[in-house]
């Protein structure tokens, strides 16, 4: 325990997976507060890092208050951020397609992309729950013509109350690669893209950040690789029987993150 007392508390930077990790839905776990507070008392940062792109930052803050968890623009960094900067840094002034919600859209306009619905140069999807079938058609359509195929994130279900889930960006994205034959990039987790840019923002080296989770194939291996120390928590989508039949595993399983409290006393 003094081993893992002493690794937890070097850590320098938490950064936070959401649904599935500190709620489900509208629902906030036992002791997330908890958790959240226990880190504002030892003023350790942290960010909330989510591969939900349905979702832009103010919306994320509005959630955040509803749960009565602390929180600000500074404290959140979503696949949708990333989507902006990796646009900005690789395709600057090209035309963009969205498969996505309004707040995707919106969260993108901030950065300045340049959108089109009659010629875009590159489809970007993310997990979008206003889909309908004329959006899939049109990425399609683009993506035959030679457009570039951009994803937020890879995730295949979003998990939802009563434990059950829905489609999420992955599985949309399966669905335009079985009729185009296209494979997207994805930009969020597991590419540690996301981990790397905040590492550099707030000059903290990756092996002083922990990546807090519930899913191996994103979150973990996201930490994993970005050499940051890994968390996988059990209140989400992974359990031991898939951490188990992974090929990579994280530094540290618990059943939830109130499970890390006594650790950061």
């Amino acid at each position: 325990m003094n081993n893992l007392k002493q690794k937890l508390q070097s850590i320098e930077l938490f950064l936070l997976d959401m649904d599935g990790t500190i709620y489900l839905d509208e629902d906030l776990f036992d002791g997330s507060l908890d958790f959240i507070n226990t880190l504002i008392e030892n003023k350790t940062p942290y960010i909330f890092l989510t591969n939900n792109s349905s979702k832009n930052i103010n919306d994320y803050v509005n959630k955040l208050n509803r749960l009565n968890i602390p929180g600000t623009k500074e404290n959140l960094f979503t696949s949708g951020n990333a989507m902006g900067l990796y646009l900005n840094k690789n395709y600057p002034n090209k035309k963009v397609y969205l498969v996505g919600t309004d707040s995707l859209y919106d969260q993108l306009k901030e950065y300045h992309i340049n959108f089109d619905d009659q010629n875009p140069d590159i489809v970007v999807v993310g997990f979008d729950r206003e889909l309908n079938y004329q959006k899939l058609e049109k990425a399609c359509e683009f993506l035959d013509n030679g457009a570039i195929f951009l994803a937020t994130n890879c995730d295949l279900v979003c998990p939802i109350k009563n434990h059950r889930y829905i489609p999420d960006c992955g599985s949309m994205c399966q669905m335009i690669t079985n009729a185009t034959g296209k494979i997207p990039t994805y930009i969020g987790k597991p590419s540690p893209e996301m981990i790397y840019i905040l590492s550099k923002e707030m000059n903290i080296p990756t092996d002083k950040i922990a990546m807090v989770g519930d899913r191996v194939y994103t979150d973990i291996t996201a930490g994993y690789n970005a050499k940051a120390y890994t968390i996988c928590v059990l209140s989400g989508e992974s359990t031991m029987d898939t951490i188990n039949a992974s090929d990579i595993k994280p530094d540290l399983i618990v059943n939830s993150v109130k499970d890390l409290i006594q650790y950061l006393k």
